[in-house]
Parts: structure tokens; sequence; C-alpha cells
């Protein structure tokens, strides 16, 4: 298993930061969209490089709003997706870690009721209460069903695996969150372990893979270490966070604060040989970190880092760390 890291902001000084904490490898991460063309996407990569770190992995990758719920102009969307996967290919970028959920709002996909919420010592955190959502909402996207969904995806996985094999890059699903459906009348089908084998099924080939987001399977109810054992092969990404209560309710907490026995989790990546790259995830806020939060701030961040660091040397061994630098 290697060590990777999202950071924001995305500056020059937070990727010395991150190459200081002994992390190898980058995450570009952008839900808005990523630099499809070949040469912004080196420049992301040779940035990187500078302060001593490898752009190993894309979370976002190129819009699909259009993809996902069936529209006019995805077969153009499908293109620019396929240049995407042509260029990472090209930049040994090996990793896209994509989601298939309807955009719910004008900027998020992912569904929170409070972002408030209190955990350990005040630190502030994110949960969601389904008594607290208007499930009955009606989008400008009206409705749409289980079925349609899974046509659509399917469309676009025909097209779009066999230019991630050529590319030799993988791509990575990620589950949807909250793992509900409908929401606001727009189905949400990666929303359970069986769909997840249907989505594997629909395209048997090591680039369709998923992002085993421990904290959406966490929210399921799922056992984590017969999931991932249930994946094996197939998984092609991994986001470590934790949450605490059930599917209708629940927060995100500190990642040694939570539930789940995190020691037998990695123990079972080891078991089933699992070597791809692993992030941290929706961190709660500390006192000392500035702005709203948005799941990413940078102290907690730290924190989620050196955790990870700490669970992985004992069972998978010293890791890499970046090079060092001249002043």
């Amino acid at each position: 298993m290697k060590l990777s890291a999202v950071i924001t902001p995305p500056t020059d000084e937070n990727f010395r930061l991150l190459a200081q904490l002994g992390v190898p490898d980058l995450v570009y991460y952008n839900m808005n969209g990523m630099p499809a063309g070949l040469e912004a996407l080196r420049q992301e990569q040779e940035r990187a490089a500078r302060a001593g770190l490898r752009l190993a992995a894309v979370e976002g990758g190129p819009p699909i709003d259009r993809i996902v719920l069936g529209k006019d102009g995805r077969d153009a969307q499908i293109e620019e997706y396929k240049r995407a996967l042509e260029a990472m290919g090209r930049l040994g970028i090996g990793v896209l870690c994509y989601n298939f959920m309807p955009q719910i709002t004008a900027d998020a996909m992912v569904i929170r009721t409070s972002t408030t919420v209190r955990e350990r010592g005040g630190a502030v955190t994110s949960g969601f209460d389904l008594s607290a959502f208007d499930r009955e909402r009606v989008t400008s996207e009206g409705r749409t069903t289980d079925e349609q969904m899974w046509d659509n995806l399917e469309y676009f996985l025909r097209r779009v695996v066999p230019a991630a094999e050529a590319a030799g890059v993988r791509l990575a699903m990620h589950p949807d969150d909250p793992p509900l459906s409908p929401m606001w009348q727009l189905a949400r089908i990666m929303r359970s372990v069986e769909n997840f084998d249907r989505l594997l099924a629909l395209a048997p080939s090591p680039a369709n893979g998923i992002t085993l987001c421990q904290g959406c399977f966490a929210e399921l109810g799922a056992d984590l270490c017969a999931t991932i054992r249930h994946f094996r092969g197939r998984i092609n990404f991994v986001h470590c966070r934790d949450v605490s209560g059930r599917l209708e309710k629940f927060h995100e907490t500190f990642p040694d604060n939570g539930p789940t026995d995190l020691v037998k989790v990695f123990q079972t990546y080891r078991e089933i040989g699992y070597d791809g790259f692993i992030r941290s995830d929706h961190v709660p806020h500390l006192v000392t970190d500035p702005g709203a939060h948005d799941g990413y701030g940078l102290h907690g961040n730290i924190f989620a880092i050196g955790y990870l660091k700490g669970l992985m040397e004992p069972i998978f061994g010293k890791p890499d760390a970046p090079p060092a630098l001249g002043k």
C-alpha cells in the first residue's frame, strides 16, 4: 500500500509540506474538472516534482454531468474524457478516481445536512441526518430511475474502459455519499456492494475498478474487512475515513475516534496484496484551521496523514520517502 494525499489549497508551499511529512505521492483533486490536455497536466506534474512529489492519481476527472444524466453533449464529454486518459497514460499517472453521482446542487454531489457537528474536543465535522433532508424536492433535472442510470453508466464504460486500458490508467469508481437513493428524485446507483458487483460485471477489466471509500461502506453498515476481501483485485484506490452512526444519521470522526478497527482493516489490505494508493479523507476541522469547514482543513489533514503513517508502517513496512531537496 502506498501513501498519497490531497492538500488544500494546492500551493507550492503546501506541496513542500507534504514532502516534509513524508508523503511521496500527490493526488490532483478538483471536483470541477481537471486539465485534460497533455501540456496542462504536465505542468501540474512538474510543479509537484519541484516539491519532491510524484503526481500519482487524479480525483474528479473531466466533467461528466451530461454523461451521468444521459443528456445531449455526453458524446463530446466522453471524447474529452478519453483525451484526458491518454494524457494521464503518457505522463505515467495511473489512477483516476471518479463518481457517478448526479449534480444535486450547483457545487456539490456529496450531501451533508450539517458541517457543524461536534467531534472530540469540540472539533467541527460534517454529518447527515435523513430527517433533516427534504427528499421530496425536485431539481431542474427532474426525475431519474435506477435503470436509466445503469444505461448511462454502461454507455460510458463501453467507450471509456478501452481507452483506459490503452492508456494504462485504472478507473476507480467512488461510492455515492451518502449511499441513499433517490436524492431529490435523482437515482444514485453506487450505493451497495451488490451494485458495485454489477458495475464490475459491466466491464470485466482491471481498468474498471473501485475506490474503496471506507467511510461510504461504513455508512452502509458493511463489514469492511469482508468487503475488502470481496473486491480483491478490483480495488484501484482507497479513501480512509470513519463515521459514527447509521446510514440515516451519521457524522464523520477523527480516524482514531470512530468505531472501525483500522488495524484489522489494514491487515486485510495486506492479506489481499493491495499495493495501490491510499489517502486520508474528510477530516474534522481543528480549532487552529482557518476558514470554514470543508473536510480538508490543513491541520486536520496533517493529523490524519500522521495517523495513517503510524498505521501503515508496522503492517506494510517503512514507505519510501520523497527525496530531500536543496535549499
